[in-house]
Parts: structure tokens; C-alpha cells; sequence
């Protein structure tokens, strides 16, 4: 039987709230082409916050109802989705030092990263933009919104989402 752990409780409700952003606020605060997507941010985000834990399912389901959502190739963002997650994941583990840095430079690198390969393969599955045109008004628009997003919620899934949070280099642990 599984055991219901606080990462996977917060994971499970951080996910429901990134899809109710992602379908009512997200069109609200649409910059010209630039749609944000919560789901994406939550993802990478709980990939580097969680990384032992984070696991494929979660960007797979969530993935595939933004596929669903949208207008976009079904199945393209899922794939994305979990290709990088685990990518993040991963290296948050081999190259954590306690810094700050560290998993904030992570999650900037694996948003940019999901946005590019998620537009190459929209225009690879026949939208009507050239490759140029959609990365320079859709992807790295959309790209520069996500990682904001996701550096506001990383401070917040590092708290919440982690049974034991973590610590700077040099300060107190209390117990």
C-alpha cells in the first residue's frame, strides 16, 4: 500500500492548482502570443524541489491535459514533459552544493529548455509559422514568462513540498 507522504499530498494539490491557473488565469495574462503555462513551471519546479520523489507520472498527466486543452500535437508536451523532469531531476541530485544557485540555474535551464523542444515540435508537426517567426514570438516570450513564474514558485514548493526543507551553508539547524 502506498504511503501518503507531505511531498506527495503537496504535489497532488500544487498539480490541481497549476491546472485551474493554467485554465483560468493563464488566457487572462496573455502578453501579445505569449500564453504562461503554470503546468510547465510546476512541473520543472517540483522536479528540482523533490528530486528523489518526483517521478514521471505527474508531468505525463499533466502534460497530457495540456495537450488536451490546447491546440497542440496530443502527446507533445506530455513527452516533453517528462524527458526534462527527469532530466532536472536528476541533475539537481548529481550537482546539489546547498547553494541557491544551483537548483534556481536548473529550473531556468530545463524551462528553456522544455519551451524549445515543445516548439520544435509544434512546427515539426505542421503548424503554419516558420521555425524563425515561432521562436521569436511564441517560444521565447512564452519561455521568459515560465521561468518567472517559476522563480516565484520555488521558494514556495521548497517550503511546502519538502518533508525536511533545506538549508543554507552555515546556518543553524534547529530541531
Amino acid at each position: 500500500m502506498m504511503e501518503l507522504s507531505r511531498e506527495t499530498v503537496a504535489g497532488v494539490i500544487g498539480a490541481a492548482i497549476a491546472v485551474l491557473l493554467q485554465i483560468t488565469v493563464a488566457p487572462a495574462i496573455t502578453l501579445f502570443e505569449a500564453v504562461p503555462n503554470f503546468i510547465v513551471a510546476f512541473c520543472i519546479v517540483r522536479a528540482v524541489a523533490t528530486p528523489a520523489s518526483s517521478g514521471s507520472v505527474m508531468p505525463l498527466v499533466l502534460g497530457l491535459l495540456f495537450d488536451l486543452m490546447g491546440g497542440g500535437p496530443v502527446g507533445a508536451l506530455a513527452f516533453v514533459l517528462v524527458l526534462v523532469t527527469f532530466l532536472a531531476s536528476r541533475l539537481f541530485m548529481a550537482l546539489n552544493n546547498d547553494t541557491l544557485f544551483m537548483p534556481v540555474a536548473i529550473m531556468l535551464a530545463c524551462i528553456m529548455l522544455v519551451e524549445v523542444m515543445y516548439g520544435l515540435i509544434v512546427v515539426v508537426c505542421g503548424a503554419d509559422v516558420p521555425l524563425g517567426e515561432a521562436f521569436l514570438y511564441r517560444t521565447l516570450p512564452c519561455m521568459l514568462y515560465d521561468c518567472v513564474i517559476g522563480l516565484l514558485l520555488y521558494p514556495i514548493a521548497a517550503r511546502v513540498m519538502v518533508d525536511r526543507p533545506r538549508v543554507q551553508p552555515g546556518t543553524p539547524v534547529l530541531r
